[in-house]
């Protein structure tokens, strides 16, 4: 800012030669206030002597205070009481006049280096000073004498002395720590004085380690559990400035530990007294930590436990599948498995049946052990047997019970039928003895009766003999290699008279290469009484068709249809019980309730099986497997 109009001119267009931008030019202290706050310029050549209230100097001072923009004093006065008030004001620069144009540029472009550096000293001191304001722990700089040069926000809230108040004064003055009941037994009073830590680390240059647990008294008498640590303050050429003081508030952490311990008592007292094993094994095997429970039930003691490895008690079989699971719970999300396993007992008893239950034990997301669970399965299997054997015992009654009470059945319907042609025979009898051969017409036809009744009675016998040795396996067998085709045709002639007078169409068909390997007698007899069963049970102008086939498997396939009545499923569930006619005998069909029952008897002593499904008032399909040619 220059008084002289021509002066400033010439100034001016000297500074645009050099390349430099003029703002603005102002004759006056106020003026030149004003002209800064609006251009904001990012240096300012400033007279000494201006026109107005105020001259260079005070102008420099006002905008020192209002703006970050270094000036440098260009005037002819040199005088010291001119010189030293312009120093007052902390100029860039001060050039007398008459000055050479290369001393001028040389002065700006240092003023404008040094503002730049400073501005980024101070930009740095802020960032940190902000820094610092921001962490939650107490943070003390001092200077090498250990009197105070900075204390942060959380510093102040800790020690209770503010910022303004604590600089200069000694450390421990506003720091005044004393052992707790958390601290170190081996640390005196004197270890722990915040000044000795400070002297610690500036004469030895590294931090110290952290204090634990020690009570900090605050200006207003408030004790806080801290942790407090210190370290040393260099320059960038590792010159030696002062020491910082980190404070730490512990109270947190001290409470988190108070849990943790509680925790961990009441893990161990849950452990040690547990009424079942249990034990921490670590990744590899090795038996960290047993309860006596464990102890007791592998018969051993702890330290003999624990130079034991997991596997070393465990069968061959018992370990390949613990190893299985464990790798299981390794790789699961459930965070426990279980598997049965026999532990060996170290005082040479018996193994020991259990149930082990295996979880992961953490730190943080960190698995680092497992924990095993042993339950002993002794007197459940104990009890296992116990009831198995009571179910056997019931059982095994109840199938005497239940054969008795089916042999009393048998007997009493084997003798109801029985009692029929015997009572035939036994009247007809008296009525021969009666008649005297006074009637030979008669007696003729009493005779018939009785042949007929007997005949009856041998059959019913012979079915109760050959259902009996069925049963029993005893029944005589004498198999050969037998035509399907011609014993099913000879069947069908033999059932001729029947289907004639009953008004059934009987017909077989199959190719004539089958054969099989069974008794023909039997298959006879089979053939016959399933036969003469879908003849009877079947309606007038209905049907019986015989098929012959190759099944899948080999055997030789005997399919028997009828369009007869047909079977419910209840009768379906009765179908093999003897002398059960499924309702039948309220009816005017002749049998007893053995036929079908006897059939499947051969068949399954011939090597062979029976199916049979039925529909009501649809008919039944009979399917008799017999085995394959020898």
């Amino acid at each position: 800012m220059e008084d002289e109009s021509v002066v400033a001119l010439d100034l001016k267009l000297q500074l645009r030669k050099l390349g430099y931008e003029v703002s603005g030019v102002a004759g006056s202290g106020e003026e030149a206030v004003e002209l800064v706050a609006q251009g904001q310029p990012d240096i300012i050549l400033m007279d000494v002597r201006l026109r107005g209230q105020i001259d260079g100097i005070q102008a420099a001072e006002r905008i020192r205070r209002n703006h970050d923009v270094p000036v440098i004093f260009l005037t002819s006065h040199s005088d010291d009481e001119t010189v030293q008030r312009a120093a007052q004001t902390a100029p860039y620069g001060y050039l007398t006049k008459p000055y050479q144009i290369k001393e001028l540029r040389a002065g700006i472009e240092v003023a404008l280096t040094k503002a730049r550096i400073e501005r980024q000293l101070r930009e740095s001191d802020q960032w940190f000073a902000h820094t610092l304001r921001c962490v939650d722990d107490g943070v003390v700089l001092t200077d090498l004498e250990g009197c105070v040069r900075f204390v942060n926000p959380a510093a102040e809230r800790l020690t209770g002395w503010r910022i303004d108040d604590s600089i200069g004064r000694s450390l421990n003055e506003i720091a005044t720590v004393t052992r707790s009941s958390g601290a170190s037994d081996s640390l005196t009073d004197q270890d722990i004085e915040p000044m000795a830590l400070v002297r610690q680390v500036i004469s030895g240059g590294r931090p110290t380690p952290t204090i634990h647990a020690v009570t900090l008294t605050s200006r207003d008498g408030i004790d806080t559990v801290i942790d407090e640590t210190a370290g040393p303050v260099d320059d960038g050429r590792g010159k030696r400035l002062g020491a910082v003081l980190i404070l730490r508030d512990a109270t947190e952490r001290m409470a988190h530990e108070a849990m943790l311990r509680a925790s961990e008592e009441r893990f161990r007292g849950a452990f040690d007294n547990a009424p079942l094993g249990m034990a921490l094994v670590s990744f590899n095997g090795e038996f960290i930590q047993v309860n006596a429970a464990l102890c007791q039930l592998l018969g051993t003691t702890a330290d003999e436990l624990k130079r034991q490895s997991q596997a070393s008690l465990a069968s061959n079989d018992d370990r390949a599948h613990e190893t299985r699971r464990l790798s299981e719970l390794m790789r699961s999300t459930q965070g426990v498995v279980q598997f049965e396993q026999h532990y060996r007992r170290l005082d040479s008893g018996e193994p020991i049946p259990t149930l082990v239950s295996v979880s992961l034990m953490r730190e943080g997301n960190q698995p680092t052990c497992h924990l095993y669970q042993v339950y002993d399965l002794t007197e459940q299997r104990k009890a296992a047997r116990h009831l198995a054997e009571l179910a056997e015992e019931r059982m095994r009654r109840e199938s005497i019970e239940m054969a008795s009470k089916a042999k009393s059945e048998f007997l009493s319907r084997a003798s109801h039928e029985m009692r029929t042609p015997l009572n035939a025979v036994i009247g007809f009898a008296q009525l021969l003895e009666f008649q005297q051969g006074s009637d030979p017409a008669k007696t003729t036809d009493y005779a018939k009766h009785i042949k007929t009744a007997g005949e009856h009675l041998l059959h019913l016998v012979t079915d109760v003999l050959d259902l009996n040795s069925a049963a029993q396996g005893t029944l005589k067998m004498s198999p050969k290699s037998v035509d399907v085709l011609a014993a099913i045709n000879e069947a069908v002639q033999l059932l001729e008279p029947l289907s004639t007078s009953h008004g059934v169409d009987v017909r077989a068909s199959g190719p004539p290469d089958l054969t099989t390997f069974v008794d023909p007698t039997r298959l006879r007899q089979i053939l016959l009484n399933l036969g003469s069963n879908a003849i009877k049970y079947n309606r007038q102008g209905g049907e019986v068709r015989f098929q012959a086939s190759h099944s899948p498997d080999g055997r030789m396939l005997v399919i028997i249809e009828d369009t007869g009545i047909g079977m419910t499923r209840e009768q379906m569930e009765r179908l093999y019980q003897p002398f059960d006619r499924l309702g039948q005998e309220r009816t005017k069909i002749p049998g007893v309730g053995l036929g079908l029952v006897i059939a499947k008897g051969l068949v399954g002593e011939m090597g062979g099986d029976l199916e049979i499904t039925s529909q009501p008032r649809r008919g039944t399909t009979v399917t008799i497997y017999l085995p394959a040619p020898a």
